[in-house]
């Protein structure tokens, strides 16, 4: 079997500088999906900006942690402080994040998007109350969903275009451009995700996001054309989740690589 890689830039939808960073690592050849943050003040900016890249795969990239939340606070009381704004308390109901799943799934389908995947911002899919309903949601939209290995439910095992290898690092920091090369000599044969955060520094990214120049030297490590080059040298075939279910194994073993 062949070696087929997705690379997926998180947090499409932050801001206009993280949305346009994404477009152009598509537009290179490196980035083949990206998942978009659809209640974040970036959320419009990339809508436009996609109508460009008609071959990036884009996925929901599911948050219960930043902004505000699309269905009403009230009706999803276990999810919100008492200004209506997402509380990271451990006590989440699960009905409630169905709620505000559906209804930030609605506003991607709203904006045109038909969604290639399912994921989560800060890896929330580990608990429970948020993998259940994810994985209930995807299953009825016939949407692969990533696999982190950390999902509490192995249902997802069953869901079509799973996976079979997921990447979880940053390549900020010291040494980034080496473990990323080190993780792109790694990739098995079978089907792999490695996932990304990179953006340019704008005027609102402070406002919404601790990482900034962070994201902007991930950027520079993606955009060395010593990257696509081993890509090619390795005979990686680079996909997105459009097309990842007819090569996956829908194998159970997950190889997670982390720092």
């Amino acid at each position: 079997m062949a070696k087929y890689l997705i690379i997926n830039a998180d947090d499409l939808g932050l801001a206009p500088g993280v949305n346009q960073a994404i477009i152009d690592l598509h537009q290179a050849g490196v980035v083949t999906s990206t998942s978009v943050m659809v209640n974040m003040p970036g959320f419009n900016d990339a809508v436009k900006r996609l109508r460009h890249a008609p071959t990036l795969g884009v996925g929901l990239h599911f948050n219960l942690s930043d902004g505000s939340p699309i269905a009403p606070p009230h009706w999803i009381p276990s999810l919100v402080d008492h200004k209506g704004e997402f509380s990271n308390h451990l006590n989440w109901d699960e009905s409630d994040v169905m709620l505000e799943l559906k209804a930030q799934m609605h506003r991607l389908l709203s904006a045109g998007i038909k969604p290639t995947h399912i994921d989560s911002h800060g890896f929330i899919q580990k608990r429970p109350a948020v993998c259940n309903p994810m994985l209930a949601l995807a299953r009825s939209m016939k949407l692969p969903m990533r696999r982190t290995g950390w999902e509490p439910n192995p249902w997802i095992n069953l869901l079509p275009g799973v996976v079979d290898n997921f990447y979880a690092n940053v390549y900020f920091e010291t040494g980034g451009k080496s473990l990323l090369l080190s993780n792109l000599h790694s990739i098995p044969h079978g089907t792999s995700e490695l996932i990304c955060h990179p953006g340019y520094v704008d005027e609102y990214l402070p406002k919404v996001s601790t990482w900034t120049v962070e994201r902007e030297i991930e950027y520079s490590v993606l955009a060395d054309p010593e990257i696509l080059q081993t890509i090619r040298t390795l005979g990686i075939i680079l996909v997105s989740y459009r097309y990842v279910k007819y090569f996956s194994r829908y194998s159970v073993r997950i190889d997670l690589v982390r720092k």
